[in-house]
């Protein structure tokens, strides 16, 4: 007799994400057996499409808790098996294909005295930074970002149309969505949620309890967001981060909390006593020596006391570990400091950025940008000319170069940008021709009336 094929649940909670919810719902209800959205105070269409993709949805009300929404989801679920996807993931068909037949052969792969509870994957996160020529672009906000050939760009947007504006994707490994619909695995943390500790004090029973990571990508589309709605859902992760750092402290808490109260509440010194605490609660800032780890915690304690940020930053962001942290939450600080206008500070924290990895596109155009503002042209025109090296055909760099050049009355090397933002297809073609003919006139003699910017 032919074993039972296990059923699945697919779970979600959602807010206000009517954008790309049925594009999540429709890659997977052909696979699932039901599909359960709880939604926490939507103002648009997202319970509408749900329910039009088939789902049930819940309402629940919001407590400043994902772990509490997403058990509660769970606790809704009637399969044997739940996969959890946010309303902007997506997963391939052949990908589910194989994930159910996984499912209905998993006694053949379990060892002897080991039970399989959960599954692990990568989360792909897509990005529209551009393909370097010829080179196997390892540069974005993190070091392992992957250039999409044009086969895997095409067979991608056939199933996903909503990708045609990603050129590539970084990966993280490995995040746990699919597990055995028990009451023994549930969600934990308010904020970064996460069923792992609870199969982890599982574990003490027998038999072993397992979680197999699989190589099935859980296709990312956070980019695609308005900023609008992403610093909205950033000032959340804020508050609830205030309230989170009051159980502990843990270096990425630590982290939000210092962009948090930049961009949110312009405290910049409790931004710096936070970037303190990210950076001395990591491994290698003599935490065995607590003597030396305490005396440099009281030389920066005492710089920010004496408003002497911009040193004390200096001190903090020599210690950070990039290995230790999430880039681009030490990003989103520089952008912080930059949307603030202090760009000083910004350029503290980009030039450690910069040098780890310095064919990233956004730290070479905020980092440039920023030189800019404060006057210190030279310095930006140095950061561009090193953003066209290693980034031949990215227009934006030439458009860049071709402002600076004319701040600096430089006419003939601005007109050799701008001709060159052209060629690699500037938006602004039309409008560069025009500016590309003015200062041939100045060049030659001719006054004209102009105005410059960069970025």
């Amino acid at each position: 007799m032919q074993e039972k094929s296990p059923t699945i649940s697919l779970c979600m909670i959602a807010k206000n994400e009517e954008q790309l919810i049925r594009n999540s719902l429709d890659s997977v209800k052909l696979f699932v057996d039901e599909m359960i959205v709880v939604d926490t105070g939507s103002e648009d269409s997202t319970r509408q499409i749900a329910q039009e993709c088939g789902a049930t949805v819940y309402d629940f009300k919001w407590e400043n808790d994902f772990s509490k929404a997403k058990n509660f989801a769970k606790s809704m679920a009637k399969s044997d098996w739940i996969i959890f996807l946010d309303a902007d993931e997506c997963i391939s068909a052949n990908d589910l294909k194989d994930l159910k037949n996984l499912l209905g052969d998993l006694k053949t792969h379990e060892k002897e005295g080991e039970e399989i509870v959960a599954f692990s994957f990568v989360s792909r996160h897509y990005t529209k930074y551009i393909k370097e020529k010829g080179k196997d672009s390892n540069y974005s906000n993190y070091g392992n970002w992957i250039s999409m050939k044009k086969e895997e760009k095409e067979q991608l947007q056939k199933e996903f149309p909503l990708c045609a504006e990603f050129n590539g994707y970084y990966d993280v490994l490995y995040i746990t969505r699919l597990f055995k619909n028990t009451q023994k695995i549930y969600f934990k943390g308010h904020v970064h949620e996460d069923v792992n500790p609870s199969i982890i004090e599982w574990n003490v029973e027998q038999p072993l309890k397992t979680i197999v990571q699989v190589p099935i990508p859980i296709h990312h589309l956070h980019f695609l967001k308005s900023q609008e709605y992403v610093q909205e859902k950033q000032k959340l992760y804020f508050e609830m981060s205030k309230e989170k750092v009051k159980h502990g402290k843990d270096p990425k808490i630590c982290l939000d909390l210092a962009v948090g109260y930049v961009l949110f509440e312009d405290n910049f010194e409790k931004s710096f006593y936070f970037l303190a605490d990210a950076v001395f609660c990591q491994e290698n800032v003599d935490n065995k020596n607590n003597e030396k780890r305490a005396a440099k915690k009281a030389v920066i304690t005492e710089l920010v006391a004496k408003s002497r940020q911009l040193r004390a930053l200096h001190e903090l962001v020599q210690l950070l570990d990039l290995e230790q942290h999430d880039v681009n939450s030490v990003f989103n600080l520089a952008k912080a400091f930059y949307h603030k206008k202090a760009y000083r500070a910004a350029i503290v924290v980009l030039k450690k950025l910069f040098r780890a990895m310095p064919g990233d596109v956004n730290f070479i155009e905020y980092l440039g940008v920023c030189y800019d503002h404060i006057a210190y042209v030279d310095d930006a025109i140095k950061v561009f000319e090193h953003g066209i090296i290693v980034h031949p055909e990215y227009s934006q760099f030439f458009f860049s170069l071709g402002a600076l050049y004319e701040k600096k009355k430089e006419w003939r090397k601005a007109v050799a940008a701008f001709e060159g933002a052209i060629q690699y297809n500037h938006p602004l073609k039309e409008q560069l021709l025009q500016r590309i003919k003015m200062l041939k006139n100045i060049a030659a003699g001719n006054h004209v009336n102009y105005t410059i910017n960069v970025g």
